[in-house]
């Protein structure tokens, strides 16, 4: 069949049923849409610190590190440049700070560097050589979109909040993506590197070193520098930050990948449920064409012009609304990752995503073309389509009903015993548990209509009785419905049940960690005890007298890099009330492991370096430290204590001998029973004077609150996902509907020859929408809670965090609420206009 034919004919069908084509595209957009934005969205976040650090890198092959903010003395620069095969070894220095300026702060990288990082030719510093860009020697250069985001011009002046010290720095410049590139969007403020070492209080002091090897000699100077470390520097690939942000990620990333697998197969569902509602009318036109003479191949290439053509129309809108959907819903950075990670905002965008989105779109335009296609083949009849009950082309056999539902038992079955087996294919079956709902559905909906109609029978409702025989004459159409509804419940019960679980499950275990202390002194920012910073004895001595005050500790800790992973070492003093949560013990005896830690030579390890480590209870841990290797008895194995890299409990004085520093990263204190801890903060402010600003003062309250916040930001894309299903549920069910109640006028105006009401029609179509929406919903909760069982644990296998499962029936109600109240608000506007539809209609073709 010729092209211009084509699209004659699809012309045609786009003119006699417009709504019915524009509300499938609409659900296939909808479906395209929500794939492609989780897809940029998560990989966005690895991308920008790529970038980044790429940019500082350039050709290196090799950095060399001393773990921790502390870094490394200067003078391993001077010996690493002296082994044979390296061509450039370029120091930097690295630290955690807060830009203050006339319209906010924004927390980013200080990065210190010097002439010699300009020959690895990174995009970031390679203007920065001694004949290029010249910087300050007492003062930082940003990037134009941080300036601007806290109201600061250049030359100026602003307040840089840096290892609990304030510091009036001179801004000399901006610059923009034409001098610095992708950088221009990452949290960094750049400076010389002796100034950056003075603000950072690391005199003599380097965070890495860059190391460009000669062509083949990487092995060679590796080899050599491992040899230099001899266990107290980290010897990585170039790359090791952006590796140790992947491993940071993976919790995160395991997470939404699971419920982004659900909500990108949801948006598959949604298209195609939306293409469903065609089908009979499609189912239709085959028949008439069959009876024309048309060949099997001339239906074919009709029947895949046009799903072609509509999918590919709708999904290409379906990407646009996913590109916007990307830069306005899901361009937050999750806060548990911007305290420890210069994490930008810039959006990368892979061909991967694109091409998968795109062509899921095509494939449910394609699969469901799949009913009018077995017509096109089928050798029975050539107007069978209109013998079937019903309206024509909405019946599905009792046999196929059975057999389908039969195929929903073996899925479930299947599912349970898997997960019994191997508990880490739970993801697999949420995926499987989403098919067997639908293969349940049309037998699901035949039982319910029984019920529904046994019940208005037994009741004398005939608006009801109508009802339902409108919803059985309609079948695939229903089902199509019911299942939207269905699919949307268990998505959104098992994503956000999930979410739920595992917030609480975090939270219990930071509140564990703070209960320690009344009140904590931690550096600005939301450091959430990770970043360290001078606290001279004196400063101890005042705190310690400030009235009210029972007791202060010094508490130590930090991350710290070693291997792919950035590690939480958390230092506690021996006199701290709870060493190792009993909550978030997994193997071993807390009071025994405590013990141990507190006598000195033990540590509790998180399950995510236990397993990686192949370590148990009573091995030995062995960690790189700037005084050598520090070997540790494992006295427990404890979750991964909100940390997805992993953590050490340790006691204080063997991390103030390994790491060779007395700067705690926060400082704990205890308060008298009748104080008042306002009055307190506030006196505790005043002996802490020039350092205030840089500090923050809270009671175990206010910093676990803290985390909280930094807890729902850095698990907000699972709420995103969670309301854009909702929203894209209700929109395809209130396109599924508006259709099917449009595509009825003729009916309802049949209704009307014979005496029905407006009103009466009115009420036929809310009890039949009602009663669709109940069987679907119903259908979804069952198996929403299963999913979210399902996803649970496999959460808790794969990210180390414990999510305990609770039911969530007060969530499945709001959700069943919000659902039928916007779907039914939406599909009042084409069945107020269908009741009004003239009786002659019934006349027309």
């Amino acid at each position: 069949m010729k092209l211009r034919t084509l699209i004659y004919i699809y012309r045609w069908r786009l003119r006699a049923h417009p709504v019915q084509e524009l509300l499938a595209a609409a659900g296939i957009a909808a479906g395209v849409a929500l794939l492609f934005a989780v897809q940029v969205a998560n990989t966005s976040i690895t991308g920008s610190v790529e970038r980044l650090f790429r940019g500082i890198a350039g050709d290196a092959q090799i950095q060399v590190a001393g773990g921790d903010e502390h870094g490394t003395p200067a003078g391993t620069v001077r010996r690493i440049r002296a082994i044979e095969g390296v061509t450039v070894a370029a120091p930097v220095v690295e630290r955690r700070a807060i830009l203050v300026g006339p319209e906010g702060r924004q927390p980013l990288e200080l990065v210190g560097v010097e002439p010699s990082l300009a020959a690895l030719r990174g995009r970031l510093t390679q203007n920065f050589s001694s004949s290029g860009l010249q910087l300050p020697r007492r003062g930082i250069v940003l990037p134009a979109p941080i300036a601007e985001q806290v109201g600061v011009t250049a030359p100026g002046r602003a307040r840089l909040l840096v290892a609990g010290t304030v510091h009036d720095v001179a801004v000399a410049a901006t610059l923009g993506d034409g001098q610095i590139g992708d950088a221009s969007a990452s949290p960094v403020a750049i400076a010389a590197l002796p100034f950056a070492q003075r603000l950072a209080g690391m005199d003599d002091r380097v965070s890495s070193i860059f190391v460009a090897a000669k062509l083949g000699a990487t092995d060679a100077v590796t080899a050599q520098l491992e040899q230099l470390g001899a266990g107290r520097l980290d010897v990585a690939g170039a790359d090791a930050p952006v590796e140790r942000l992947r491993v940071a990620t993976e919790a995160n990333d395991q997470s939404t990948l699971l419920f982004s697998i659900v909500s990108a197969l949801v948006g598959l569902l949604f298209a195609f449920n939306a293409m469903l509602l065609t089908v009979p009318d499609r189912r239709r036109f085959v028949a008439e064409l069959r009876t024309q003479g048309a060949t099997t191949r001339q239906v074919v290439s009709v029947l895949a012009f046009q799903a072609l053509a509509l999918g590919t129309t709708a999904s290409l809108v379906g990407l646009l609304l996913g590109d916007l959907l990307s830069r306005t819903v899901f361009n937050s950075v999750p806060g548990y990752l911007a305290f420890t990670f210069p994490i930008g905002t810039q959006r990368i965008v892979p061909v991967s995503a694109i091409a998968i989105a795109f062509g899921a779109g095509l494939l449910a335009a394609l699969l469901a073309t799949g009913r009018p296609l077995r017509d096109a083949f089928s050798r029975g009849e050539l107007e069978a389509v209109y013998d079937e009950d019903g309206e024509p082309g909405e019946a599905i056999p009792p046999r196929t009903q059975l057999v389908l539902l039969g195929v929903a038992g073996v899925l479930v079955a299947a599912t349970a015993a898997m997960v019994a087996l191997e508990p880490s294919l739970a993801i697999v079956g949420v995926l499987v548990l989403i098919v067997a709902t639908l293969c349940a559905m049309p037998a699901s909906f035949t039982g319910a209509m029984h019920v529904i109609d046994w019940i208005a029978t037994r009741l004398r409702l005939k608006l009801l009785t109508i009802a339902v025989m409108s919803a059985r004459s309609t079948m695939t159409r229903s089902v199509a419905i019911a299942s939207i509804a269905a699919i949307a419940l268990l998505g959104n019960l098992a994503i956000e049940g999930a979410r739920q679980d595992l917030v609480r499950g975090l939270h219990a275990g930071y509140a564990d960690h703070l209960r320690t202390a009344d009140v904590w002194i931690t550096t600005a920012g939301r450091s959430l005890t990770t970043d360290s910073f001078h606290a001279s004895p004196a400063m101890l001595r005042r705190l310690a007298d400030v009235p009210g005050v029972e007791d202060v500790r010094v508490y130590q800790g930090g991350m710290y890099d070693t291997g792919d992973r950035r590690i939480w070492m958390i230092a506690r003093p021996r006199a701290d009330r709870v060493i190792v949560p009993l909550s978030q013990v997994i193997d071993g005896d807390a009071a025994r492991a405590t013990q141990a830690i507190r006598d000195g030579g033990a540590a509790a390890v998180s399950d995510a370096i236990a397993k990686r480590r192949d370590l148990g209870v009573g091995d030995r841990l062995t960690l790189p430290t700037p005084s050598g290797e520090l070997s540790l008895d494992v006295a427990a194995i404890v979750t991964n204590l909100s940390w997805g890299p992993g953590a050490v409990i340790l006691n204080a004085d063997d991390y103030r001998d390994a790491w060779q520093t007395a700067d705690p990263s926060a400082i704990q204190l205890d308060l008298a029973p009748d104080t008042a801890p306002g009055s307190a903060i506030r006196a505790i402010e005043t002996v802490l004077g020039a350092q205030a600003p840089a500090l923050d003062v809270q009671t175990t309250a206010e910093l676990e609150a803290e985390f909280q916040g930094v807890l729902r930001e850095g698990l907000t894309r699972l709420s995103q996902i969670a309301t854009l299903l909702l929203i894209a549920s209700a929109l395809a069910l209130a396109a599924a509907m508006s259709a099917a109640v449009w595509e009825r006028r003729r009916l309802l105006a049949a209704y009307k020859l014979e005496g029905v009401q407006k009103r009466q029609i009115g009420g036929m179509l809310l009890l039949e929408g009602l009663a669709i929406l109940a069987i679907g919903c119903a259908t979804g909760i069952a198996a929403g809670i299963y999913g979210h069982l399902l996803g649970n644990r496999w959460l808790e296998l794969t990210t180390g965090f414990p999510a305990p499962f609770s039911l969530q029936i007060p969530q499945a109600a709001e959700l069943v609420a919000l659902v039928v109240a916007l779907t039914l608000l939406i599909v009042a506007i084409p069945g107020f206009l269908a009741t009004r539809v003239p009786p002659r209609l019934r006349f027309q073709e």
